[in-house]
């Protein structure tokens, strides 16, 4: 008796030290790593997709040094770490799909975080998006660098859920949108977005609150449309060099405050005649080709 005892508690240690191998809290991505076991830090694994096969849920993937670690799809919440490095490119080898493919549950939460990724756009590799999301709890994305992307650096088409972005830094989509949020809810904090078609568009019934932020040099600034919910909140951001800064229509509407709208080439502010662009009665404006007009005005509380 006393040996089939050990014999199960032994068979038990097994298996719990096997799955334990294959489902770490903290798996890691290396250059020189390769897609076998359980991408251990003295082991590291080569790609992203194989980490995310590895992690247990809500766990992190690390990255340990520069390199191009593929694609992945996301399906549970999880944290991936770029580790702070100067660049981690997205290879040419994976054309045509986006880096970070997220279709969680509504109850996860994904973190991307200290990533600097290049989607390789002046040399023709065509990645059409930093992160895609379809679904999920809520996304994070802080301190992250985001160049050359073909059609959205953030596409978050997740409904109902939120997106919060904390000093990120969105540059070179020349045919694109920096964010575009669809019939969900977002925050973006210290975000600077410069170089695209269109810096953030707000569609559909979404309520994005844009602070501390900047769009520099685009075609359009920060924009609510496709939808007579869809509103924006811009306050403490500087809006610089775009052809349109703040944009509504389809009764979209934004309210704006402390904020700096100078040198845009058309106009500061376009209204389709639909919608609504509200002051707080304390923002500035210099050297644009015209400023265009606020419909109210609202008392500070």
């Amino acid at each position: 008796m006393k040996s089939i005892v050990v014999s199960l508690l032994v068979a038990l240690f097994v298996a719990v030290t096997s799955v334990c191998s294959y489902a770490g809290f903290d798996v890691y991505v290396a250059s020189t790593g390769a897609d076998t076991g359980g991408c251990q830090r003295s082991v590291p694994c080569a790609t992203f997709a194989y980490a995310f096969s590895q992690v247990q849920v809500n766990g992190v993937i690390h990255v340990i040094d520069h390199g191009g670690y593929g694609v992945v799809s996301i399906t549970h919440g999880v944290t991936i770490d770029g580790g702070g490095l100067a660049s981690n490119l997205h290879h040419d080898a994976f054309p045509l799909a986006s880096v970070f493919s997220i279709a969680a549950g509504t109850a996860d939460v994904v973190t991307i975080e200290n990533f600097t990724i290049s989607g390789n756009y002046a040399v023709g590799a065509f990645e059409p998006s930093a992160i895609a999301v379809t679904s999920v709890g809520a996304l994070h994305v802080e301190h992250c660098t985001f160049v050359g992307f073909v059609n959205t650096a953030i596409d978050f088409r997740a409904t109902g859920a939120l997106l919060d972005m904390k000093d990120v830094t969105i540059t070179d989509i020349p045919t694109g949108n920096g964010v575009y949020v669809a019939n969900a809810r977002a925050s973006l904090e210290h975000v600077n977005i410069s170089r695209t078609q269109t810096a953030l568009l707000a569609a559909g019934s979404s309520a994005v609150s844009i602070s501390h932020s900047a769009a520099n040099g685009n075609g359009s600034g920060f924009v609510a449309a496709y939808g007579p919910t869809a509103e924006i909140h811009v306050d403490d951001c500087t809006m610089t060099n775009n052809q349109w800064a703040v944009v509504v229509s389809n009764g979209a509407r934004a309210t704006v405050s402390r904020s700096s709208l100078f040198n845009n080439f058309i106009t500061a502010m376009f209204n389709d005649g639909a919608s609504f662009l509200i002051s707080y009665g304390d923002n500035r404006f210099a050297g644009n080709a015209t400023d265009g007009a606020f419909t109210s005005t609202l008392t500070v509380k």
